[in-house]
């Protein structure tokens, strides 16, 4: 290297130039850096206190918060609570004086207040609170206690009000005559004239360096507005930080920049270096290319820039090396070919081959080749021999016939791509290609592909190139007609002749790739053996030609029932086998019952097997084995399987079985529930439970909530969260609904006439009843039946499903509103939808669910979302009724956020109606 510098420079031009070109960079590069090192350190700065000033405004709105909620609190209980300010049990302000947040609480007479303002006594008149300072620095709140003259003062923690824990600034609060109220740790405030330019006129926010100490300081103030809601005057935010914190990103740049000068220096030194060599040094470049093309190498090539002898010279050596360098890739390509079309499975693999190695086997611009597929559409790869970049296939056309392959014994054709003729082959031309040389690949007289070497100026020689172009093409087909008749070979090999689903070599191969899934991601495989009944029949009667239609139809039918990633394969014979993989094991039989159930109704629809004599109906007996309960091979599970079907077909023929007895146990106490089910309305095993609803105010019985129990003959009581599902899976919701509301009504009606207050019942409803409308003549006719006003029924719906479902459900919900009859939107607070849909619902009653209010005491944010939430219903005209309440310290707090009614155990579980007619005499006497 250094032999080679000083041979470049050894003459005065070349050290002349050389200073010139480090001179040239270094000036620019150094004025370059000092602008940019200011225009960032500005923006450096400007940026910080934007940042700044964001964060002042967002601790001021934090201490508008905490000042505004103290306010909130202080005023409901200035109204009720007497003059011996004695906190009632749970009391919201025991709850602070307990967290520390305030330090006294007091009732002082209004000339104890000090001077007030006209604006501040005005405020205090419309029973708002006031804040005041203290000397101290105290925040005093104010507000009239009760319909007294007297007033009710709290003055509040100092660190709690002043100080935001969230905030990760350094801050000052102070007041508008700069009295700090509170600084963050290691923060003195600053002077009032740094944020209070004008006296005579107050700035709201903006920003300011200072010194504190010997360090400079980037700060924003932000004025907290507290007029409205409190009369106060406001307060000043100030957010600081050290200057060198907003610059510390310009010390990279201090430390950066001499290397980078320096790299420059030796950036510069080289491309001078490299200029003048480009000008002393062609000779040498030939020299050395001329030694490389002895020894193989003939991708390199000469670069001289000019029109003179030297670039002359540099051309007709480029010339020879690349027609050398494209023979020798081109050998290299054929046989690279050639082996790979002994091992290719699909033609893809042999093109992507073909095109990286065709722009350095033959000259060309782009290279790509046509597929011809059964559907008749043209797929086209491209690569660009000077990106060297492949693109995937796509679709070129959708129509064989319109491209102009001529005929198909042509060796090449040349096509013009500005010609009608090749608009098939525009994409090309997008490239910017004006010519195209084709080779047609031909397998079995059919046109499989073509090579297609495009070029943006037609080569003046071309019989090189037709030579290489037709030995590629060869490799096409040659591909096709290896990879065709392999896939003949494996499609004969793992599928069944005559169905043409996949045989025992290709089950047993998916079998073990579902079983390794299964061991690693913890899942069950189910395996099922389908045997058709009476097939023997069949073919004895009507021919094997019959029994053969009759196994393609089976297998066309479990086909269509089988998931996308099953596998229906034949076994032999009649028999045939569903593998179906991927189970989760807790829910595998469920849903392998499901899909057995399936193929069972399927299999046995009559089928016409085209004999003239009709249709005929062959079902089949399934038996069903699980991996790994029942084994961790497939011939383990087949002999599962074999012995559950043979025992399918011992019980009835027809049915599946599961090996495992106790798959056998469950599912059959499924079926048998299901059916005690569908004959359960029928004999009357239904009845109805109330249970009561109980005022806030006054703890009476003001309504009651009917819910369905189910007294099965054979298994007892039975839970409502087991009967329910199955009652919505068979489709008897409406039925029942409509039971539910007539027994309901009966009631209502039988309460009246002992004598019992009139009171409102409530009945869920489900989503199904609402969809059909038939709903709203259901509720006219029974209460009308019973002799009822419309208010007295209230039809309870999730919340979910007002909001989420149909139209029609809205439509129903706002005809039936339409009639006084009541809508509860029950569980309300689950369903993770928006409260704006609250104003659009057709309901007048809301119910909060008991997972907000089971742990109401020890959750404040659940707290807080159900003061919002009762906050919102009352807003909107919502009466509110709280589910799950168990304790008497939920009933306080309820009643505190404003709650209507509550419902729970704490009062009474689901009574029968005689009981509960007990219940409300005892409530209504005040024994409960």
């Amino acid at each position: 290297m250094r032999k080679s510098f000083e041979s470049t420079l050894r003459s005065r031009v070349a050290r002349r130039l050389f200073l010139l070109f480090l001179v040239g960079s270094l000036v620019p590069a150094l004025g370059l850096a000092i602008i940019v090192y200011q225009q960032v350190s500005e923006s450096l700065i400007e940026l910080s206190e934007q940042r700044l000033q964001q964060n002042a405004k967002t601790i001021g709105m934090s201490l508008i918060r905490r000042l505004s909620w103290h306010g909130e609190t202080l005023q409901p209980q200035a109204e009720s609570r007497s003059n011996t300010l004695q906190p009632e049990a749970n009391d919201p302000l025991d709850l602070l004086r307990h967290n520390n947040q305030f330090s006294s609480l007091e009732i002082v007479k209004l000339e104890k207040l000090g001077p007030l303002s006209p604006a501040q006594i005005s405020h205090l008149n419309k029973s708002k609170a006031l804040l005041q300072l203290a000397p101290n620095g105290d925040a005093i709140m104010t507000i009239p206690f009760g319909n007294s003259l007297d007033y009710q003062q709290m003055r509040l923690d100092k660190s709690f009000v002043w100080e935001d824990k969230y905030s990760g600034e350094s801050y000052c609060v102070l007041t508008l005559a700069g009295q700090p109220l509170y600084c963050s740790s290691g923060m003195a405030p600053p002077p009032r004239e740094y944020w209070l330019h004008d006296a005579k006129k107050q700035h709201n926010s903006g920003s300011f360096a200072w010194k504190l100490g010997s360090e400079e300081h980037l700060a924003s103030f932000w004025r907290v507005p507290l007029e409205a809601n409190l009369a106060h005057e406001g307060l000043i935010i100030v957010v600081s930080e050290e200057r060198k914190t907003a610059l510390a990103v310009l010390t990279h740049f201090r430390i950066i920049f001499p290397a980078i000068g320096i790299l420059g220096l030796a950036l510069a030194a080289w491309l001078a270096i490299s200029q003048i060599r480009r000008q002393m040094g062609p000779l040498e470049k030939l020299e050395r290319h001329t030694r490389q093309l002895a020894h193989g190498n003939f991708s390199s090539r000469i670069e001289v820039e000019g029109d003179d002898e030297f670039s002359s010279l540099a051309d007709s050596f480029n010339s020879m090396s690349d027609h050398l360098n494209h023979q020798f890739h081109l050998l290299n390509t054929l046989g690279e070919l050639d082996r790979a079309i002994l091992s290719a499975t699909e033609i893809e693999s042999v093109i992507r081959l073909l095109l990286q190695n065709t722009p350095t086997s033959v000259f060309c611009d782009q290279a790509g080749v046509l597929r011809f597929d059964e559907k008749g559409n043209i797929s086209v790869w491209r690569i660009d021999a000077r990106q060297q970049e492949l693109q995937s296939a796509h679709i070129a056309c959708d129509n064989t016939e319109a491209f102009p392959y001529r005929e198909i014994d042509h060796q090449w054709f040349g096509l013009d791509l500005r010609e009608p003729e090749a608009q098939n082959l525009a994409y090309f031309a997008e490239q910017g290609a004006t010519h195209v040389l084709v080779f047609p690949a031909v397998t079995d007289n059919h046109l499989d592909s073509a090579l297609l070497l495009a070029y943006r100026q037609f080569p003046l020689e071309t019989e090189e190139t037709i030579r290489a172009g037709r030995s590629l093409a060869d490799r096409l087909a040659a591909a096709a007609t290896s990879i065709s008749w392999g896939n003949k070979l494996y499609h004969q090999a793992h599928f069944d002749a005559l169905t043409n689903l996949p045989n025992r070599t290709l089950l047993r191969d998916r079998f073990e790739q579902a079983l390794l899934r299964a061991e690693r991601e913890n899942l069950a495989v189910a395996l099922m053996l389908i045997d058709l009944d009476r097939f023997k029949d069949v073919n004895d009667s009507l021919g094997h030609a019959a029994g053969d239609a009759l196994l393609v139809s089976c297998a066309n039918k479990l086909k269509k029932i089988a998931r996308h990633t099953d596998t229906v394969a034949r076994l032999g014979g009649d028999e045939f086998i569903v593998l179906i993989p991927d189970l989760p094991r807790s829910g595998a039989i469920n849903i392998v019952d499901r899909i057995a159930n399936s193929l069972s109704i399927e299999l046995a629809q009559p089928v016409d097997l085209g004999t003239g004599t009709g249709k005929i109906s062959v079902p089949a007996s399934i038996g069903i084995a699980l991996s790994p309960d029942n084994g961790n091979d497939i011939e383990m599970l087949m002999q599962n399987a074999d012995a559950a079907m043979y025992e399918s077909k011992h019980d009835q023929l027809g049915s599946y079985r599961f090996y495992s007895d106790q798959m056998n146990i469950d599912i059959k106490s499924r079926f048998e529930l299901l059916q005690d089910l569908r004959k359960a309305i029928d004999n009357k095993e239904f009845f109805l439970v109330y249970q009561p609803k109980i005022e806030a105010g006054t703890g009476r019985v003001v309504g009651a909530e009917a819910l369905t129990r189910w007294q099965s003959p054979r298994l007892g009581l039975i839970s409502p969260a087991i009967f329910i599902p199955l009652i919505t899976e068979i489709g008897l919701e409406c039925t029942l609904g409509e039971w539910v509301i007539d027994t309901a009504c009966a009631q209502m009606a039988a309460w009246d006439a002992e004598g019992l207050p009139p009171i409102p019942v409530s009945v869920n409803a489900s989503p199904a009843q609402f969809r059909t409308n038939e709903i709203v003549a259901q509720v006219r006719s029974a209460l009308s039946r019973n002799g009822l006003a419309v208010t007295r029924l209230e039809l309870e719906i999730l919340e979910s499903t007002a909001i989420n479902d149909s139209g029609d459900v809205n439509d129903t919900l706002r005809e039936l509103r339409e009639m006084q009859v009541g809508i509860a939107l029950d569980d309300f607070g689950t369903g993770y939808s928006s409260l704006v849909y609250l104003t659009q619902l057709p309901a007048n009653v809301l119910k909060i669910d008991r997972a907000f209010t089971i742990d109401l005491l020890r959750d404040e944010r659940k707290q807080a979302i159900v003061g919002q939430i009762i906050s919102l219903a009352k807003v909107l005209d919502f009466k509110v009724v709280a589910e799950g309440v168990e304790e008497e310290a939920q009933i306080r707090i309820l009643t505190a956020m404003g709650c209507d009614i509550f419902q729970g155990f704490f009062f009474s579980k689901p009574l029968l109606p005689a009981d509960f007619v007990e219940f409300h005499k005892r409530t209504a006497a005040g024994i409960i």
